[in-house]
């Protein structure tokens, strides 16, 4: 019996040692019925702890049930088998929004209440190609899959090798990942931890590099992903760190994310894009580098049905609105590919990016300033889905309530792209932007068929021939205000095609 202490209450839980129920740790032996009849005699008196000493244990699909926690102590490797098939399809295999068939997981459990994985252990799936090869009818296991449970903590252990996603938490609720580390390049689709349709979601302290996405939010129904904390983690990988959205059925709301590092990844994307939205996000205090994207915000008109009710499917696209960033690092960001980005009568609203500084490999081109980006609103949403960008920053389309205040960018290469390019951006502020000059007669920022904006307090690095180049026949009601231009700069330059009345110049 162990006695855990919580306040003035000392509670009682018993102890479950695997050796005890037969397991061997020499990593031939398959431990699955010793590891599972050691859960089900503790499930059986109420709950308990089911404590694996050093040694490595192999097994297959093991089932978590009610106030069951798995303690796996310094030493202790659970081994996934190397078996193909050997998984039991029939505990929750899942079909990707893609359409890939994977099969269930390591660790499994299916609504159940008050479930943990703690300690400094080690849990490898064992997932390489090899053993696991990407082709049909092969059903890859993840490493934990958990359905509708509620009351989950996954503690300090480290997770390696999956055959598929690492982690993945289908509508649990109180959930709570804290200070587990993820190493995962062993297959594809390698996410590191995938949360959908959960609420009360709390990651914190951890260290996560995986071949695929790092953290993942997705809507797969139209159960919200709502209430999460995303906090103090170091994260690496070959795509995105943090992302929400490649699959939005449903909505993503009441978001923050603070104090992580970041290297060698897509950055961070907020993406939304089959009918669910994203509300109130928060996003602080984060240093990146090495990464080829700094930040990415899509609103998309894709509208993949899933498999929902028909009744409950969305009719059209959905809103990206309140959005704050601040307080963000990076450098070495070897491509520009930061956009916000709406569609044609679907904007992103209420976006506020301030005190943000980001040094960019640069070497765009002049023809890139000039070429179309087409908006591909049906499409998968991805850093690079628009191709090269007209900007070597930020390149914001179809938005309202824009708010863009101390930003300093650079770039190390030859760059002949502006800045900023703002096309059909209403009511906006950009405000002490401090940005290093492109190159030939192209303007710092570039403004297209775009309303009610001001501009002030830039200060450009470098020698500008022109602040600002203004077009589009929508154009109306643009104003400059004490920016800091040397003798030699222009403040502006307006097409012919923009009325004159509809740019300001306050002095």
């Amino acid at each position: 019996m162990v006695f855990l202490f919580c306040g003035n209450l000392i509670l009682a839980k018993e102890y479950y040692n695997i050796i005890d129920y037969g397991a061997v740790g020499d990593g031939k032996t398959i431990n699955t019925l010793s590891i599972q009849s050691a859960i089900d005699d503790a499930a059986e008196n109420g709950g308990g702890i089911v404590f694996f000493p050093a040694g490595d244990f192999l097994t297959r699909t093991i089932i978590l049930k009610d106030n069951i926690t798995l303690y796996l102590s310094n030493g202790c490797r659970i081994l996934g088998t190397t078996d193909l098939n050997r998984f039991d399809s029939s505990f929750g295999s899942f079909v990707d929004s893609d359409g890939r068939k994977f099969g269930t997981a390591l660790i499994f459990a299916k609504e159940s209440n008050n479930i943990s994985i703690e300690g400094n252990g080690i849990i490898d799936g064992q997932g390489f190609e090899k053993y696991y090869p990407r082709k049909e009818g092969i059903y890859r296991p993840y490493i934990i899959r958990f359905i509708r449970c509620n009351f989950v903590k996954i503690k300090d252990v480290t997770l390696l090798n999956s055959a598929a996603w690492v982690q993945h938490y289908i509508e649990c609720d109180d959930l709570l990942i804290d200070g587990i580390t993820v190493r995962s390049y062993s297959n594809k689709n390698n996410d590191g931890l995938n949360i959908e349709g959960c609420q009360r979601v709390t990651i914190t302290r951890c260290n996560i590099d995986s071949e695929d996405d790092s953290i993942v939010l997705k809507t797969l129904s139209t159960r919200a992903c709502k209430d999460i904390v995303i906090s103090d983690c170091i994260i690496s990988g070959l795509k995105s760190a943090i992302k929400t959205g490649t699959e939005s059925a449903g909505n993503f709301e009441n978001i923050t994310i603070t104090n992580c590092v970041i290297y060698s990844t897509r950055g961070i994307s907020l993406l939304a894009v089959d009918g669910g939205s994203i509300n109130n996000v928060t996003i602080s205090n984060i240093s990146m580098r090495d990464t080829y994207t700094v930040l990415v915000i899509r609103l998309g008109n894709r509208m993949r049905k899933y498999a929902i009710p028909d009744s409950l499917i969305p009719d059209s696209h959905s809103v990206i609105k309140n959005v704050m960033i601040s307080n963000i690092q990076a450098v070495n960001v070897t491509e520009s590919n930061d956009f916000i980005c709406g569609i044609p009568n679907g904007y992103v609203e209420n976006i506020s990016l301030s005190n943000i500084k980001i040094q960019y490999l640069g070497g765009g081109k002049y023809h890139d300033f000039i070429n179309d980006v087409p908006e591909l609103e049906g499409e998968y949403p991805k850093a690079k889905m628009f191709g090269i960008l007209p900007s070597y920053g930020f390149f914001i389309r179809h938005a309202k309530n824009i708010t863009v205040k101390d930003l300093d960018i650079t770039y190390k290469e030859s760059e002949e792209r502006p800045a900023l390019y703002f096309d059909d951006v209403i009511d906006f502020k950009i405000s002490d932007l401090k940005a290093k000059a492109p190159s030939m007669d192209t303007p710092l920022i570039y403004l297209r068929n775009s309303q009610d904006g001001i501009v002030s307090g830039s200060n450009p690095v470098g020698s500008l021939k022109v602040l600002a180049k203004i077009g589009g026949s929508d154009t109306k009601k643009i104003i400059f205000d004490g920016n800091y231009l040397d003798n030699n700069s222009k403040k502006f330059i307006v097409n012919p095609e923009v009325l004159s009345d509809q740019v300001y110049d306050l002095k």
